[in-house]
């Protein structure tokens, strides 16, 4: 007989990853008091300065009716010194905020590489694949809103 689990839909297992990402993460960032939503900010002013208008562009797929901006994690990480405010209303991560996310990003690798270890690189490849032509697939037919 089939094990019940593997008959569960598509959107189930899409669910149970996210929380179990969801649930890593916040045991990986619980000594700093950051959230995944926090990393993925710090990870965004990384790679540039950025206005928090720009951040929620870039997270769009993240932000909720009940968590419209991302502008709150923007405002945190000033607060602890790992971002300043920089030309125009962008915001750029301090010396700290860099350190901050060189040990963090070294955390969530691991996580990461955890979560996809039971994968071949082409087997990791194709679910990627799959995963993103879905999501343009429901895009283009559902547009998004929030």
């Amino acid at each position: 007989m089939e094990d019940v689990r593997t008959q569960r839909p598509f959107g189930y297992w899409l669910k149970h990853i996210d929380r179990a990402l969801e649930g890593g993460m916040a045991r990986l960032f619980a000594a700093d008091g950051l959230s995944r939503r926090g990393w993925q900010v710090l990870n965004t002013l990384a790679y540039e300065p950025a206005a928090p208008d720009r951040v929620d562009e870039l997270l769009a797929p993240f932000r909720s009716a009940e968590e419209p901006t991302l502008r709150p994690y923007v405002d945190d990480l000033v607060d602890r010194g790992w971002a300043a405010a920089g030309p125009g209303d962008t915001v750029a991560l301090t010396e700290a905020g860099h350190a901050a996310h060189t040990r963090l990003a070294a955390r969530v690798t691991a996580l990461r590489t955890r979560a996809t270890e039971c994968l071949t690189p082409e087997e990791f490849g194709t679910l990627m694949s799959l995963l993103r032509r879905v999501g343009e697939h429901l895009d283009a037919t559902e547009p998004r809103t929030a």
